[in-house]
């Protein structure tokens, strides 16, 4: 009688393991999950504020503030760098707001220009949309904003139940820095917000 050895039926399974199989192999392309919506491009808009701001000057030693107010965007527009530009040449577009919402919202907004979407009309329709979510999230909601001087510890914003969920910032806490643009295969461009908070 033969006696087989641990190793041998081992290397034996580990070998049948290995063998090709009869199927043939599907696409790499099979393996990905489908996209809802094809990229075609995207595109970057940066905001950047010129100061002359003694205080700012300390920080921002290159005269740039890399970023614009959310709540406030008209007391810094005139410094603002190429307010005039039209940085999306589309007079349409969808506005992704989701930060800092637990309810994320997409807008479709329209330039007043046919040529398109300048600079600065962009950070206005921004700042106006913002302001409205705020403050349907305060009549919406059950549990209120704390007031900033009734904050204890940490002064963040607390997190209210409305229809937006917002948590960790007030408005006023918020700036743009930056917009991605998103080019979609027949849809209307999608403005993703990088805000600084």
């Amino acid at each position: 009688m033969k006696v087989i050895s641990l190793q041998s039926i081992l290397l034996i399974l580990l070998l049948s393991c290995n063998a090709p199989s009869n199927e043939k192999p599907k696409k790499e392309k099979e393996n990905q999950p489908k996209k809802l919506v094809e990229k075609v491009d995207n595109q970057d808009i940066l905001y950047r504020v010129k100061t002359t701001n003694k205080e700012d000057l300390e920080i921002f030693t290159n005269g740039i503030i890399p970023w614009i107010s959310i709540k406030e965007p008209e007391n810094y527009i005139d410094q603002l760098i190429g307010r005039d530009e039209i940085v999306l040449k589309q007079n349409e577009a969808i506005l992704m707001i989701d930060y800092p919402l637990r309810q994320p919202i997409e807008i479709k907004i329209q330039s007043k220009d046919k040529e398109g979407f300048r600079r600065g009309e962009l950070i206005l329709q921004i700042s106006q949309e913002y302001k409205r979510i705020y403050k349907e999230e305060e009549v919406s909601a059950k549990t209120k904003t704390i007031p900033l001087e009734k904050r204890e510890g940490i002064i963040n914003r607390n997190q209210t139940d409305g229809a937006y969920g917002i948590w960790g910032h007030d408005i006023e806490d918020l700036d743009l820095s930056r917009i991605f643009v998103h080019f979609r295969k027949n849809e209307l461009p999608l403005l993703e917000l990088y805000i600084e908070s």
